[in-house]
């Protein structure tokens, strides 16, 4: 009966409702990708961007895209976190 409880209350708390799009956070992604990729090798500045990252990542989160604009979304995100392990600083999600 506990279990049957919990589940309903998590039901009724999780919203289906689709969070509103916004493509203004493509620019965001785009310019820690931008930075992160002039840092080249040099770890302090990684860690910086990564600092400047973790600090947005979950507003980062609820973006909202679909289509084209949540590809071009991904592809930064892929972009900002390839040269962040090509300089040796992992970028978490």
């Amino acid at each position: 009966m506990r279990i049957l409880l919990g589940v309903l209350v998590i039901a009724a708390c999780s919203s289906d409702k689709p969070l509103p799009p916004r493509p203004e956070l493509i620019d965001v992604v785009r310019g820690l990708a931008d930075q992160a990729c002039e840092c080249g090798t040099d770890k302090e500045c990684l860690r910086a961007v990564r600092v400047e990252f973790d600090a947005q990542k979950a507003e980062l989160h609820k973006h909202g895209l679909t289509g084209s604009d949540k590809q071009t979304y991904d592809t930064e995100m892929l972009r900002l976190r390839s040269c962040g392990d090509a300089g040796g600083v992992t970028i978490w999600m």
